[in-house]
């Protein structure tokens, strides 16, 4: 983790309270205990500052680059660091210049970015909670994402219009995940080993298994921009983790989005179906699957109607591509479960261990490391199987 000076926290007390008419008087980093997310070490920066001749604490979220090398060399090679911060200090800006404010209330606030460290809004301080990924989200949580997904999406697709331009002319959007290069090569492949796991747990025959493992490779087509639908920017990693919920008589009432290393340019519904197989279990799926997508149309509707472009994406458009990119979820959400599904204990025994990290995620020890928890953990195993059984029907069909 980065350590921050005396001088970059004067930056942030001024970029928060717009003046420098105070002193810092001392300031120090918390670590978190648990493991809130594969991309970053974070961690809670307390600043206390004498104004008015009165003490002030401020608390802020710190997130720097990560230490273990195998993830900090994915991190590398994706530009992970310069995208996020193009996000932060170009994508949003713009915004602004453009009155285009939909998604304000739905990102957390930037103070300072250096050193491939960022200091943003303490959100838990707000009130808002992240919730553990292991446990499906319920339904309210669930809309409230897809309602910060649309004004994601929305923004982008309002600022094509005002400005008559396309994102990729203003912006590198480099793809992390299906680059086809480096590391990004070497957890795809690494990944099939996790697949093969599942489908033999499920007992698939040979022929289905070389299918859906093969619908690994596949996802590098999927990823990249539409010729057939709009595309817009995309946050391309929607698991539990990077969505933070503020609740009001136990429902959630809003959403923020964060992580932004490893957003893209594609169609809104690479997002929202990733989103609904990764936070979602079989039975929502199952009985409130159509609810959902129609519920994001709507939101989605209504941030484009604000500013006189509600019919740049059609509802039909919107739900064929919907079903278009069932199978990229369904496997995204499939190879993400490999890792974002695991318990405490497993997270930290492979992340604490830097040689099994880079072994399990980007080598070939991922097959044994699934079946492993596969055998032992029945909340992994029954969130995987059910996702199986829907992979695998889907394959079925498309073969008949």
């Amino acid at each position: 983790m980065s350590q921050i000076t005396q001088s970059e926290c004067s930056k942030v007390i001024s970029a928060k309270l717009k003046t420098r008419d105070f002193k810092i008087l001392r300031y120090q980093q918390i670590e978190f205990d648990e493991i809130v997310g594969y991309l970053g070490d974070h961690c809670t920066l307390e600043i206390t500052i004498l104004r008015d001749n009165h003490e002030e604490t401020y608390s802020f979220f710190m997130k720097s680059a990560p230490r273990v090398p195998s993830q900090r060399t994915f991190f590398e090679e994706i530009d992970g660091f310069s995208k996020e911060k193009n996000f932060f200090t170009k994508f949003h800006p713009m915004l602004k210049r453009h009155n285009i404010d939909i998604i304000d209330d739905v990102i957390p606030e930037c103070y300072l970015v250096f050193d491939e460290t960022f200091i943003l809004d303490d959100l838990k301080r707000k009130g808002y909670v992240t919730l553990p990924s292991r446990s499906p989200l319920a339904i309210d949580c669930i809309k409230a994402a897809l309602a910060s997904l649309a004004k994601l999406h929305a923004s982008g697709l309002i600022l094509e219009e005002t400005k008559s331009c396309r994102l990729t002319d203003e912006f590198s959007l480099k793809e992390s995940f299906y680059s086809g290069q480096g590391s990004a090569e070497q957890a795809l492949q690494s990944a099939k080993g996790g697949m093969r796991a599942f489908c033999d747990w499920a007992k698939t025959d040979e022929a289905l298994k070389t299918r859906i493992v093969s619908g690994i490779e596949e996802k590098k087509t999927f990823a990249v921009p539409s010729s057939r639908f709009r595309n817009t920017i995309c946050h391309a990693d929607p698991w539990t983790k990077n969505f933070l919920f503020k609740f009001e008589d136990g429902k959630a009432i809003n959403c923020v989005t964060v992580d932004w290393q490893t957003y893209r340019y594609g169609p809104p519904a690479q997002d929202v179906l990733a989103f609904i197989y990764l936070v979602a279990d079989g039975d929502v799926r199952k009985t409130h699957f159509d609810e959902l997508l129609a519920f994001y149309y709507g939101e989605l509707s209504k941030a484009m109607g604000k500013f006189g472009f509600g019919d740049v994406v059609t509802r039909e458009e919107f739900f064929q591509s919907c079903q278009y990119f069932k199978q990229f979820a369904l496997t995204q959400s499939l190879t993400h479960f490999q890792v974002v599904l695991l318990s405490d204990e497993d997270g930290k025994e492979l992340f604490g261990n830097p040689e099994k990290a880079k072994s399990v995620i980007f080598g070939d020890d991922r097959y044994e490391f699934v079946q492993k928890i596969l055998a032992k953990d029945p909340v992994f195993r029954k969130r995987v199987c059910s996702s199986v059984e829907e992979l695998i029907k889907l394959h079925e069909e498309k073969c008949n």
